[in-house]
């Protein structure tokens, strides 16, 4: 039961993250209440996590850029830019907290399958895309807005107007935060193996010259 609600609670968590992604190329007051409200939840859960954890500062240690994505750095910007940009940072940092665990436990197989999944959707969306928007002449233009969303600069370039096609970018947007999580991920994991070895080889030789 207790591992059902953790389930629950999480997706939620993952819900509000989409809802910041449809609201964030918005430029009005009930987008900014929107963004406001989903940073108070987060902000809340960060607070709770951090209350109940035994080792506070190892938890803040392992998650420096959680810690950053809570702090409202967007109120202090007026470019719309950059506050996109913050947006962008904290929904990443905060799906990537979420998701990751879940990832680490698919086997190779399981992650071929869901690579094949991911670029089968994307296809398809590219192909209703190119359907249903105007400002989408052929098929690679549309596979440059679902690829595109994936990275976060499709939505901008192109006017997409229908709301099936909104809300299929949305998850589009959510499986490009996963994959740039995990590749960040990936190289943090990767900068620390070398620094421990560069630091033991530089302990070795300061030890046999001592």
């Amino acid at each position: 039961m207790k591992s059902v609600l953790k389930f629950l609670y999480e997706g939620i968590m993952l819900l509000l993250v989409m809802l910041t992604i449809v609201s964030i190329w918005s430029e009005d007051n009930i987008s900014d209440n929107i963004n406001w409200i989903i940073w108070a939840i987060f902000t809340t859960d960060f607070a709770i996590r951090m209350y109940f954890t035994k080792n506070r500062w190892k938890f803040l240690k392992e998650n420096p850029f959680l810690v950053l994505a809570i702090i409202p750095l967007d109120q202090f910007f007026q470019l719309s830019r950059i506050v996109r940009v913050i947006y962008l940072f904290r929904i990443k940092t905060i799906t990537k907290y979420y998701v990751s665990p879940y990832i680490e436990r698919l086997t190779y197989k399981s992650k071929t399958m869901v690579f094949t999944l991911v670029n089968a959707f994307l296809v398809v969306e590219a192909l209703y895309i190119w359907y249903k928007e105007q400002s989408v002449s052929n098929f690679f233009e549309g596979l440059y807005v679902t690829y595109g969303n994936l990275l976060f600069f499709g939505r901008e370039i192109f006017e997409i107007n229908d709301t099936i096609s909104v809300w299929s970018l949305t998850a589009t947007s959510i499986i490009g935060v996963i994959v740039q999580g995990l590749a960040l991920q990936w190289l943090f994991t990767k900068l620390e193996v070398y620094y421990k070895d560069a630091k033991q080889k530089y302990k070795e030789i300061r030890q046999k010259r001592a």
